[in-house]
């Protein structure tokens, strides 16, 4: 499945330092400009992580539309799939990771984008599958 060129899948744990005035300013300056440009893509892992963590009813409407207005990076019976092979390969290894974070790497790969994160789990991913990703964590390199 192709998404348009330059689009990423943007992991919660960017939007959430785009949220933030506390936030990774480099996140937020990265994130602001690729929804201007009209490149972010979702999935439902990261707009359900998002919604649960919503104030009250008015901010869960507001950040509702806007997730519902960006691309939509599909999960079905495949991601599911693939993910759970990922999350057994890794476990053979010795490195357990939760499944949204499977499911979301999953959704990446399968769309062929890059994903926007700022959690050492995807970067576990990336040393064994083919997973292009760019880290916001504060302790990471630019």
């Amino acid at each position: 499945m192709k998404i348009g060129k330059g689009t990423v899948l943007v992991d919660s744990s960017v939007w959430i330092h785009y949220f933030r005035s506390s936030g990774e300013r480099r996140a937020k300056e990265a994130l602001k400009d690729a929804l201007t440009r009209g490149q972010v893509a979702t999935c439902w892992v990261v707009k359900a992580e998002l919604l649960v963590g919503t104030r009250d009813e008015a901010s869960f409407r507001k950040l509702d539309d806007l997730l519902g207005a960006l691309t939509d990076v599909p999960i079905d019976a495949l991601v599911w799939h693939k993910a759970a092979q990922l999350g057994a390969k890794l476990r053979r290894s010795g490195v357990t990771l939760p499944l949204p974070d499977l499911l979301i790497a999953q959704a990446a790969m399968r769309a062929e984008i890059e994903l926007w994160h700022g959690d050492s789990h995807f970067e576990e991913i990336a040393k064994i599958a083919p997973l292009r990703t760019k880290n916001f964590a504060s302790s990471a390199s630019s």
